[in-house]
This record gives C-alpha cells, structure tokens and sequence, in this order.
C-alpha cells in the first residue's frame, strides 16, 4: 500500500511537473507571438506611413491606399478607394505611355517606370512606381499592387538643369548673334576707315594735281616691300592702308607753292618740306594702330638711309620700316609719274638711280627685294596706270 501511494505521488509529481512545463511554455511562446505580432503591426504602420502603396482590382479600381500615398496626393482614403487609378493621372503624362504600361502588365505581370501624378490641389508630383500582379490564396489573378518612390525633387532638378541649358543655348545664340553684328559693324568700320584714309590721302594728292592712282600704287608697292621683307600679312595690309596718307599735309600747303612749274627758292622748298610734319601733327593724336602708323609713315617719308632727309634727319634704321618702305614706294612712283615740275622718267634712268642711291636715299635691302620682284612691281604699275584726261 504504501510503495502504491509513493509511485502515485511520483507519477502525480511528474505530471505535475510536465503540466508546469508546458505552461510556462506556452506562456513564452505566447510573449514571444505577442512581441512579433506588435513588431509586425508596428512594421506594417510605418510601412504605410512611409511608402507609397497601393492595390487596384483587374480593371484599376483602388481597393487599398498607404497613409503614404493619401499624403503624397493630398486626398484622403475614402476619396480614393473605389475610385479608377487615373484619378491621380497628370494631363502632362500622355495615354499611350498608360496603354504600354497596361500592355506590359497583361504580357508580363509587371511594370517600372516614372510617372507624373496629379494631386488633389492640381499641383503635380513624381514617383518611379514598380506595379506586379496581385494574386488570391487560390493562385487566382484579383488585381494589382504598387509600390512607389517619390523622385519629385529629383525630376525637378532635372527640369532645372533642362531649363538652364536652354536659357544656356538661347544666350549662347543671342551671344553669336551679337558677335556676328559686332564682327560686321567692326568690319563696317573699318571698310569706312579705309575709304577715309584713302580719300583723305587722295586730297592731299589731287591738290598738287597727282591721281587717286598714285596713292592706289604706292599702297600697293608698300604692301609688297612689307611682305617680302618678312613683315606679317596683318601688319603689311594696315601699312598698305596708311600709305595713301604719307602726302595728307599737303593739305596745309599753299596752292601756288604745290603746282609751281619750276625750282622753288629757298623759303617756299622749307615751306613744302614742312608737309611731313604737318601730316604727322594731323594723325598723331589718334591711339587706333593703323592712324599710329599713317602717323609715321607720314612724318617718315622723306627721310634717307644715309641721314640726309627731313624733317628729323633720321638714319639707316632710326627710320621705321614703314617709313623707309614709304620712302621707295612714293619715289618710285613719283619718277615714272608727270608732275607739274617734270615729264616722267624712263625704267632705265629710274632703275639706275636707285641702285645709285641704295644705302643713300633708300634702305639697301628693300632695294634689293624691290628688283629681285621687280616684276610684281610692274605688274602692279600696269594695273593702275593713270588715263589720260
């Protein structure tokens, strides 16, 4: 009797026990579901607070709308649901970009891309949204779910930096457009400068009854002297178009002084050599380069190689360049030319005295470049020659 009372009381313990076991069991597991259940209910609010999420019937009806979505588009839950998706479609997101989507969808049970929705307010905003088939516990298709980024801001720096590139190339074009206008007036101005230069230069020609052509040949005489020598192109068409102003002080010369037929005497000789510094006092004043050199060239003309010219007694290079390549041009001209004071020269006799007076009157150099293209100089001649009245 007693061993049966003690395996009793034993078995008893025992299941006990086991009972004891189970519920505190079933009490941590019970904790344990408990915490999952409020982590997941906690997961599933700050899912629907932070992504934009929804579900739509086969046909695009909403069945389902996040916290997210309703307050990304301004419009609340109730005003969603049951409502065609296109509720939310911007007027900017055209309907064949909807038709691929709904066509992709059909082929393939999903879709990405970015699209334009429209808020309540009819302001606007940007998702990239990822759409896939929705399906029952039975494998039956029932719709579709959504989820989506906002990618507003994103879009609107985009949009930005479209904007800034077209204000961009709209400036760039009116910047050409006003440097095509700067580039033809200047070219304008210049063109005008040079008719100036040439017709003032002719002045001062006409009034000692030489022809526009001298001062056409002497620029041109110049410009080849310039170039053979090794001057830049540039800088031999700026002496080209000084050049016809080397006689501009003529200008302050007195009539009968100019178209005196003999010698002159001593006082009217100082009062025509006095033009080289008229000239010069003319055109210094100006600080555009191409008056800086019709300025030189001008006051330059008359001085020699040897020192011996006027009005400073410059020598050997204390001449500029364009002043000694004036210097040939204007001679060499005004020999083969009729003045009132004499009857032209032959090419002999001109061809003679300048190899005489190389290292004279006239730089050796340019001497020697004028005969070693003697016949461009010719050419030259023959194509302004003077016509007879």
């Amino acid at each position: 009797m007693t061993n049966l009372f003690i395996i009793t009381a034993v078995i008893t313990f025992i299941l006990l026990f086991a009972l004891y076991l189970n519920i505190k069991q079933r009490y941590h597991l019970k904790k344990e579901i408990v915490k999952k259940v409020k982590d997941l209910e906690n997961y599933v609010n700050s899912f629907d607070k932070n992504v934009i999420f929804s579900k739509t019937d086969l046909t695009g009806i909403i069945t389902h709308v996040s916290e997210a979505f309703c307050k990304i588009s301004d419009y609340e839950d109730y005003e969603l649901i049951g409502k065609p998706h296109s509720i939310v479609r911007h007027p900017d997101m055209p309907k064949e970009a909807f038709k691929k989507m709904w066509d992709t969808l059909h082929h393939t049970q999903k879709w990405s891309g970015e699209v334009k929705n429209r808020k309540k307010d009819g302001g606007y905003y940007w998702v990239l949204a990822n759409i896939e088939a929705d399906y029952n516990d039975n494998g039956e298709h029932i719709g579709y779910t959504a989820v989506r980024h906002d990618i507003t801001a994103q879009k609107e720096v985009e949009e930005l930096k479209s904007e800034l590139e077209n204000i961009n190339n709209y400036l760039e074009d009116q910047v050409n457009e006003k440097i095509i206008e700067i580039v033809s007036l200047n070219k304008d101005v210049k063109e005008t400068q040079k008719e100036i230069i040439f017709t003032m230069g002719t002045i001062g020609e006409s009034r000692s009854k030489e022809t526009g052509n001298h001062v056409k040949r002497v620029a041109e005489y110049s410009k080849l002297l310039a170039i053979h020598s090794g001057m830049h192109e540039y800088e031999a068409e700026l002496l080209k178009q000084a050049s016809p102003m080397h006689d501009i002080g003529k200008v302050g010369i007195a009539d009968s002084i100019l178209n005196k037929p003999g010698r002159f005497d001593e006082q009217e000789k100082k009062i025509m050599d006095s033009h080289a510094k008229l000239g010069y006092e003319m055109l210094k004043h100006s600080d555009k380069q191409l008056l800086k050199i019709a300025a030189t060239v001008a006051h330059e003309h008359h001085e020699k190689y040897d020192g011996t010219g006027y009005p400073n007694g410059l020598k050997g290079e204390e001449i500029t360049i364009y002043g000694r390549i004036t210097a040939l041009a204007d001679v060499f001209d005004a020999l083969g030319s009729d003045r009132v004071y004499k009857k032209a020269w032959d090419d002999e006799k001109i061809f003679k005295m300048f190899k005489e007076q190389s290292g004279k009157h006239f730089d050796p150099n340019l001497v020697d470049i004028f005969f070693n293209n003697l016949d461009e100089f010719l050419e030259v001649r023959d194509k302004f020659v003077d016509k007879m009245a």
